[in-house]
């Protein structure tokens, strides 16, 4: 079996490129299964429902979130219309969504879990430990991929080590650069951050111009999302289908020509 996971959908530029390229990417890496994350997917921050429901149409087997989850509040009307959609476990409104949804794929069940990280993230509810901790015992799936959306590397790598029994991958997401530490550890996938799609030409998929207002000149910006062709980023884990455990996880980054 293989998955796709697809890394931090960002604004127009992102989804535009992740909605014409997800049938081409599914049958080129002959994907079983699509999870994308989509936090920053409406105008650079939050989902609505509608970009909930173009992405799943497009083919997504289930959407991911992050800090930004209820960035939109229209979401919180209409989450419950979502059943696709996982927001992490670790942040407030705790009633609101589902933190972690089963999916069926073939003859085994996929459980896809959003946790989000503590270190240098104000959103954060619970460290990401103890939270993956207490969901695990609800959990009953063949294959569990987490999408650990967190800051700091080391607290990943720390994630991974604690559950890589546990679980078949932890892929990191929200720093919108994909990293090139992907293994398998004892059957466990990993990636530090998948990367993003987004404006090529950007800094993480914000304008160049106003993040240098911002941060050189110190003018006042609201950080608009950049425009331009997007790259697209993600990865592909390759899972046995008699142990449920990973074999091979690729990095995947599609550069605009």
């Amino acid at each position: 079996m293989n998955i796709l996971f697809i890394g931090d959908v960002v604004a127009r530029s992102g989804l535009s490129a992740v909605l014409h390229s997800m049938e081409r990417l599914r049958k080129q890496y002959e994907a079983d299964f699509v999870v994308v994350n989509a936090e920053n997917a409406a105008n650079g921050k939050g989902i609505t429902e509608a970009i909930y429901g173009r992405l799943v149409r497009a083919g997504a087997d289930v959407v991911t979130l992050g800090n930004h989850a209820f960035a939109k509040k229209e979401i919180l009307n209409g989450i419950e219309n979502c059943p696709l959609l996982v927001r992490p476990e670790n942040m407030e409104p705790a009633g609101a969504g589902q933190s972690f949804v089963i999916r069926r794929c073939g003859t085994k069940k996929i459980a896809v879990v959003s946790i989000l990280g503590h270190a240098f993230m104000n959103a954060a509810t619970e460290e990401p430990i103890p939270a993956m901790q207490r969901l695990l015992p609800e959990i009953r799936a063949d294959i569990i991929l987490v999408d650990l959306h967190a800051e700091a590397t080391s607290e990943k790598i720390l994630f991974m080590y604690q559950f890589h029994k546990d679980v078949t991958a932890v892929i990191g997401t929200h720093t919108h650069v994909q990293t090139a530490d992907e293994r398998v550890f004892e059957g466990c996938a990993f990636i530090s951050d998948a990367g993003m799609c987004g404006a090529y030409d950007s800094i993480l998929g914000r304008d160049i111009d106003e993040v240098t207002d911002s941060a050189v000149n110190k003018i006042p910006t609201r950080f608009q999302p950049a425009k331009g062709p997007a790259v697209i980023c993600g990865v592909v884990i390759r899972i046995d289908d008699e142990t449920g455990r990973a074999s091979s996880i690729e990095r995947i980054q599609i550069r605009p020509s």
